[in-house]
C-alpha cells in the first residue's frame, strides 16, 4: 500500500512538472528596428533579428546590424560589401516594467560599450577610449541594439529603440555611432519597429517523455491494486 502511494505521489509530481514545462512553450518572433540617419541618407541603421518569448522572458535574441556609413550586401545585394554586417548574438540584458519588456543584444560578450563601462543611452566614447587621458581598459569594438515591446499585444515601442556602433569602422576617432530618442552622435533617431510572429516553438520532447512515464506508473499501480 505504501509503495503504491509513493508511486502515485511520484506520478503527481511528474504531472505537475510536465504541465509547467508545457505552459512555458514559447513563440518565435522576427524583429526589425530602423533608426533614421539624416547624415547618411539614403542609408539608415537597421537591425534584423529574431527572439523567443514565453510570456515571462525573452530568449535567443540575435540578429544583424549594418553600419549606415557603408554600403553592405544587406542594403544592395549587387554591391560588394565594403563593411560587413555586425552579428549581434549575445543577449545580455532584459527588463520587464509593467507590460513593457526591454531587451538588449551585443556584438561582444560584454555589456561594456562606452567609456567607463556599460551602455548608458547618451554616452558616445568607445570603451577603452583615451579621449580624456590614459585608460587601462582595452578597446573592445563593441556594438549593441535595444528595443521594447508591450507584452499584452507584442506591439513594438518605437521610441525605445537605441543602438551604438563602436567598432573600428563605425566612425573616425574615439566616437561611436549612436541613435536613440535623445538623438545620437549623427542625429540618428528611432524610425520604426516591426515585430511579427514566426511560429510557436515546439514543446520539448521531454514533456512527452514525462507523459509516457506517468502513464506507465499509473498503469503499474492499477495492475497491482487489481492483483491485490
Amino acid at each position: 500500500m505504501k509503495k503504491m502511494l509513493k508511486q502515485m505521489l511520484a506520478a503527481s509530481v511528474l504531472i505537475t512538472i510536465s504541465a509547467s514545462v508545457a505552459q512555458a512553450s514559447s513563440v518565435m518572433y522576427n524583429v526589425t528596428g530602423t533608426l533614421y540617419e539624416p547624415m547618411t541618407q539614403p542609408f539608415n541603421t537597421v537591425f534584423k533579428g529574431s527572439f523567443n518569448w514565453d510570456g515571462s522572458a525573452v530568449t535567443d535574441l540575435h540578429g544583424t546590424m549594418n553600419s549606415s556609413m557603408y554600403l553592405t550586401d544587406d542594403i544592395n545585394p549587387d554591391y560588394r560589401s565594403t563593411f560587413p554586417l555586425m552579428y549581434l548574438n549575445y543577449q545580455l540584458a532584459q527588463n520587464i516594467d509593467g507590460n513593457i519588456v526591454t531587451a538588449s543584444v551585443f556584438l561582444e560578450n560584454t555589456t561594456d560599450v562606452f567609456l567607463g563601462g556599460g551602455y548608458k543611452t547618451g554616452d558616445m566614447f568607445r570603451y577603452g577610449s583615451s579621449a580624456f587621458g590614459s585608460n587601462t581598459n582595452v578597446i573592445n569594438d563593441n556594438a549593441y541594439f535595444t528595443f521594447s515591446f508591450d507584452k499584452t499585444d507584442m506591439s513594438g515601442v518605437v521610441e525605445t529603440l537605441a543602438y551604438a556602433d563602436c567598432t573600428a569602422g563605425g566612425m573616425m576617432g574615439e566616437f561611436c555611432m549612436t541613435g536613440h530618442k535623445l538623438f545620437g552622435t549623427m542625429s540618428a533617431s528611432p524610425l520604426s519597429l516591426e515585430i511579427t510572429t514566426v511560429s510557436a516553438v515546439p514543446v520539448p520532447a521531454a514533456v512527452w517523455l514525462f507523459g509516457t512515464a506517468i502513464a506507465g506508473l499509473l498503469g503499474v499501480s492499477r495492475k497491482r491494486v487489481l492483483a491485490a
